[in-house]
């Protein structure tokens, strides 16, 4: 699956920008990221990555915009996205660019799929 560039440029009150890349791969959502100043632009972390693994994951939304569109992970617990800065405590909403909607929308149809199998193998008693 190929990678997702993303940006958050709400941390902070607007102060900071976060910008990564984000993948799917073994069973896991893999983010490296950057945290940078949006008023100068000047990097101020250097890039950080982690690794989600996709059973504590409950859902990725994936909404389009007229010029950019969203991706909006939401996870089963408050300790899931302790490592990874955002707003809110069980939802990050990351930013795409136009030019990378459909990589989005790959990303969070074959995740919602990946989950909804797996609930229908524990409801079948076929757990793992």
């Amino acid at each position: 699956m190929r990678a997702l560039p993303f940006y958050d440029d709400e941390q902070n009150g607007g102060f900071m920008m976060l910008e990564g890349i984000l993948r799917v791969e073994k069973g896991k959502i893999a983010i490296e990221y950057q945290k940078k100043d949006a008023v100068i632009e000047v990097v101020k972390s250097g890039v950080k990555t982690v690794e989600i693994d996709l059973n504590n994951i409950e859902l990725i939304e994936y909404k389009k915009k007229l010029f950019g569109s969203r991706l909006i992970i939401h996870a089963k617990r408050a300790t899931v996205f302790e490592d990874f800065p955002g707003n809110d405590l069980m939802v990050r909403t990351l930013k795409v660019k136009r030019k990378h909607r459909d990589i989005a929308a790959n990303i969070a149809s074959n995740v919602n799929l990946f989950l909804s199998e797996k609930k229908l193998r524990e409801l079948d008693g076929d757990i793992e």
